[in-house]
């Protein structure tokens, strides 16, 4: 017996479905069969049901090979082995074989003695044999019989039929029709274990799968639940007309080779919203819509993945302030590449000032930290990974660092950073990279943490080395698991090279997961994840060939089977869901979202190889990725209840050019011929764009209220009550840098916390002040020891590059260390502590370079403004402490001059110049030190024309203010967009203020304070 129940409707149909299942309520043993497409459609299935019918019990749902698997098992007690795991394998192995070479060379000189080759072969092979068996069952029968499909087959035929029928698996037609033969013989034990059959929600469908489930209605009962657009076969409506093709084939496959149509059942959508109506017209197959853009369609048009996820959060946050009834589990986000969009969703969502629940289902199995993204990473490390950034990275993932009890892995990455481990597990000795090498790193920790000394030690390697220090601390015992870690990362990179058969590398696989990955047995996603690992690997256990193979073929399985396998689909976990659209597909949500909409992107295309004999004659019902993708964009159009929120990428990042959408978007907007729905967003989230109010839909809640102005406004948030002295003077030398780097805590330069993989080759700044401080005070024997030890320890360049370094430091310091040996002859050094309270704030800190009554500074820079500021500044705390009596500065060159500055006027000058740091740090104060350059140039070169026009006895033409304030924020604007001539870096801070306008009301006042700020800093004084 057969029924079709048929309707637009995804919840009449469950409606029906539920009352089916109800009507056994009074044998809850009896198992009730439903067949679905994807994951998400029997979650959304087991809650409707639940719903509906209070409870469901013995309800098993799979699908439609699933079902052949399982008669399979009840007749003949095993399941079919013509799997596609299988038969790959049982391919791998014949494409060795010497008689499949001799016979077709052409195709054995693609993979030749490349293993991995032969087994991506193999799986391209599989992959295309499942599907003849689906599309050309009749091409199949020939092959087992010997025959090719025409007279004349192609080559990619005959090694094709050659390699079937030496792999001798029964195909499936030779399943299919082995269970029906048992079927027809056991009809009433069938019909006992089988009562009724219910197929429900299915798009796709082969005339394979309806031929069966026709067969099997003859003995029991079988129930198709179809869903779709409408019931008419003759398309008008353009939507239709674009994307419905398959749904017209779906209908007449089902009507041909299952049971003929009956009524449809038609469900009429609300027509108050556009969304409605565009539904309506589909239902009813016609055009002609009136848009009025109420918001229920909306699509963006966005520069980056990521900005198209911030504009989601927006749209969504609004919709649930405005709608109190609305709930997260109404709304279903979709994106065409999951694992693509799910890092900015979850970026995005978790860091926004209101947190949206979410749950991302269905991205692949090795995202996030799961047990298989832990075993991809162990898996997949080599021993060029041995760097100190790349251990640390896998000891970081969360299951590698619970298994092996690591309590501070920021404290084990310091550790590793300050012994100078970088790369390799032993290195060269005659290259010193022994000295970077993780063996040698290793023993100088444990060392450390055995004796606290200075001394040399000689280490296993045959050189010396010098005890890590600071290994002393309550997480000592992390870096007694850290070598414990390494040495077992080193075992598995050893064993990888040594082949095995597939079951030994399951072996394997199983030993590291139980070595090196933290599970938790009661925890549900680690037993489904656990699980998944023994399910997707468990065909090994029938693969009958015990060739040993190399590490990569089973890598390769494991991609294939495992890593880019997807996860557990979720719903109905009251959270967003977040899933690709496959899974998803036809499920009815209140607000549904599709990101991702890109052009090149979907629909997607099929890629057809060269052998695929499927390709060379198209039937219906064949795949067609590209159309079953625009069926899915109509499906997705049809379940939005409400709302329907579209985005792509549509603008270049680069050049700004338009960047057409999906042809699905393009095709929608020239349906209901309007693209009100449709909105460009800017580049950046904080735009001014956003401060429009005639436009509603452009609005932000992630860059504050976007009602505010762009301007930078006074900050009270941060009042430094308390500053150390080198934060006090970094303020003076960058008043602009300082503000986005301590009030705005923006700073663009900030490293990275990643540790060097590669041995120092030049010194930064800080390294090389710390070479000529020791240039200035010790001895060329000192200096060798020192850089000796410096190479151990790790701070300074290996071989030849510490020679060129400290060549070239000396070289810089030719002029400076004469004189200043000469100004502290007879003087030792004595860092001084400051502690001095302005007002409500107290700064601090130690300076260097006093000598006796006297401080003394040097740059060893063509350009020494800077550090004069630095000098200049120290110089007014000493003297107000009375510290010293005299201040002198050294430049490049050895010139030596003297600081301006004495005790009496010190706190004054220091009073002076804290207002304008009181007032610099409310809002950026306009000021740089090529800017106050520029204004002492114009003031120099006025009273020079004046001068010279007064000797002339001719009247000055001065510079009108227009032309002075022009020339200033010209210097401005060339330290923030510099050309590539001038050799300087751009300054980001400036130019986010030139970017939000902050200069439109630069005048003489601004002018007048750039030459009184670097009048009180003396900066041309010395």
């Amino acid at each position: 017996m057969k029924m079709k129940y048929s309707s637009n409707d995804l919840g009449y149909l469950c409606g029906i479905l539920a009352e089916h299942t109800g009507e056994r309520n009074d044998n809850i043993f009896e198992k009730e069969i439903i067949v679905t497409q994807s994951a998400g459609m029997t979650a959304w299935l087991k809650t409707e049901l639940a719903k509906r019918n209070k409870v469901i019990a013995n309800v098993v749902f799979m699908n439609q090979d699933s079902l052949l698997a399982e008669i399979f098992l009840f007749f003949f007690n095993q399941r079919p082995a013509n799997t596609r795991d299988i038969l790959r394998f049982n391919v791998y192995g014949l494409l060795a074989e010497e008689e499949f070479r001799t016979a077709f060379p052409a195709v054995a000189g693609y993979y030749a003695e490349s293993p991995l080759r032969r087994i991506q072969l193999a799986a391209k092979i599989a992959d295309l044999f499942d599907q003849y068996q689906l599309y050309r069952p009749e091409m199949i029968i020939k092959w087992e019989a010997g025959e090719y499909s025409v007279d004349n087959p192609s080559e990619a035929e005959k090694w094709q039929q050659w390699l079937w029928k030496k792999a001798g698996i029964g195909s499936r037609v030779t399943v299919r029709n082995k269970v029906l033969s048992e079927v027809e013989k056991n009809g009433n034990d069938f019909k006992k274990s089988f009562p009724r059959i219910s197929i429900f929600g299915i798009t796709v469908f082969t005339r394979f799968h309806l031929e069966f489930f026709n067969k099997l209605s003859e003995y029991t009962r079988v129930d198709m639940y179809l869903c779709l657009p409408t019931d008419q076969t003759e398309f008008k409506n353009d939507l239709l007309l674009s994307f419905g093709d398959k749904a017209l084939e779906l209908g007449d496959l089902v009507g041909r080779y299952f049971c003929e149509p009956v009524e449809f059942k038609e469900v009429s959508f609300n027509t108050d919203t556009d969304l409605g109506r565009i539904q309506n017209t589909i239902l009813n197959n016609m055009n002609g819509i009136e848009f009025s853009d109420d918001g229920s369609v909306q699509i963006n048009s966005c520069y980056t993945p990521a900005r198209e996820v911030e504009c989601l959060y927006n749209y969504l946050l609004d919709l649930f302030e405005k709608d109190s009834m609305l709930k997260p589990d109404d709304v279903l986000i979709m994106a065409s590449d999951i694992d693509k969009y799910s890092p900015f969703v979850k970026a995005v969502f978790r860091s926004a000032p209101v947190k949206l629940p979410f749950k991302v289902s269905g991205a692949a199995s090795n995202t996030d930290d799961s047990i298989v993204s832990a075993i991809e990473h162990i898996f997949r490390f080599s021993e060029d990974d041995l760097t100190s950034e790349k251990v640390i990275s896998l000891l970081e993932q969360k299951r590698i660092k619970q298994r092996f009890s690591i309590s501070d892995t920021d404290y084990v990455r310091s550790v590793v950073r300050n012994a100078n481990i970088r790369f390799g597990r032993n290195n060269s000795r005659d290259h010193e990279t022994n000295y970077v090498s993780w063996e040698y790193g290793l023993e100088k920790i444990l060392l450390g943490y055995a004796m606290l000394t200075e001394k040399e030690f000689p280490s296993r390697d045959g050189s010396s080395l010098f005890p890590y220090r600071d290994a002393e601390s309550s997480e000592s015992y992390d870096l007694l698991r850290l070598k414990a870690f390494v040495k077992k990362l080193e075992w598995v990179v050893d064993e990888k090279l040594n082949p095995r058969t597939m079951a030994e590398w399951k072996d394997f696989l199983l030993e590291v997961i139980d070595g090196m990955i933290w599970h938790d047995d009661f925890d549900k996603e680690d037993r489904a994840d656990y699980s998944s690992v023994f399910k997707s690997l468990s065909y090994i256990n029938n693969i009958a060939s015990s060739e040993k193979v190399p590490f990569e073929v089973f890598l390769d399985e494991l991609d294939s089977l495992l890593f880019r396998e997807p996860r557990a689909m979720n719903l109905n976990t009251g959270n967003i869901t977040v899933s690709s659209p496959v899974p998803v597909r036809g499920i009815p949500f209140k607000v549904i979202c599709f990101i991702g909409l890109d052009n090149d992107v979907f629909p997607g295309k099929d890629k057809y190889m060269g052998f695929d004999l499927i390709g060379d004659e198209k039937r219906t019902g064949d795949r067609n990725r590209k159309e079953t993708d625009k069926y899915l964009f109509l499906d997705t159009i049809l379940s939005a209840k409400k709302k329907l929120y579209l985005s792509y990428v549509g603008q270049n990042v680069k050049n700004n050019n338009e960047i057409p959408p999906s042809i699905v978007i393009d095709t929608l907007l020239d349906c209901i011929d309007n693209d009100k729905p449709l909105r460009k967003h800017p580049l950046h989230g904080f735009s001014s764009l956003y401060c429009k109010a005639d436009d509603k839909r452009m609005f932000t809640y992630l860059y504050g209220s976007s009602k505010s102005g762009s301007k930078f406004r006074e900050n009270p948030s941060k009042d430094f009550n308390e500053i150390r002295i080198s934060d006090f003077i970094r303020f003076f030398q960058a008043p602009v840098d300082w503000y986005f780097n301590y009030v705005l805590d923006i700073r663009y330069d900030e490293p990275e916390d990643i540790i060097d993989e590669t041995e120092i080759f030049e010194l930064d700044s800080l390294q090389k002040w710390e070479v000529r401080k020791k240039l200035l005070s010790l001895n060329k024997d000192e200096i060798e020891a020192w850089f000796e030890k410096g190479k151990k320890e790790g701070y300074l360049p290996l071989k030849a590059a510490a020679t060129v370094a400290l060549e070239q430091l000396e070289e810089e310091m030719e002029f400076i260390i004469p004189a200043y040996r000469k100004l502290t002859s007879g003087h030792t050094e004595e860092p001084v502590f400051i502690e001095r309270s302005f007002e409500n704030i107290k700064i601090s800190g130690i300076i260097e370079g006093v000598y006796g009554k006297e401080f003394i500074g040097y740059s060893v820079s063509d350009y020494p403004l800077k550090y004069k500021i630095d000098a200049y500044i120290k110089t007014l705390f000493l003297l107000a402490e009375g510290k010293i009596e005299s201040a002198r500065f050294i430049d490049k060159n050895g010139f030596v001059s003297a600081i301006p500055g004495d005790q009496k006027t010190a706190v004054s000058c220091l009073t002076e110049l804290l207002a304008y740091f009181v007032e610099g740090k409310k809002a950026p104060l306009f000021f740089t030190i090529r800017t106050a350059e520029k204004e002492k140039e114009i003031a120099e070169k006025e009273a020079k024309a004046a001068r010279k026009a007064a000797e002339k006895g001719k009247p000055h033409d001065p510079m009108t203010t227009e032309e002075k304030i022009d020339k200033i924020l010209e210097s401005f604007n060339n330290e923030a967009f510099p050309d590539e001539d001038s050799r300087m870096y751009p300054n980001p801070c400036l130019q986010v203020l030139f970017t939000h306008k902050a200069f439109d009301k630069f005048g003489m006042n601004e002018i007048d304070v750039i030459r009184d700020f670097s009048s009180k800093l003396k900066l041309f004084a010395f």
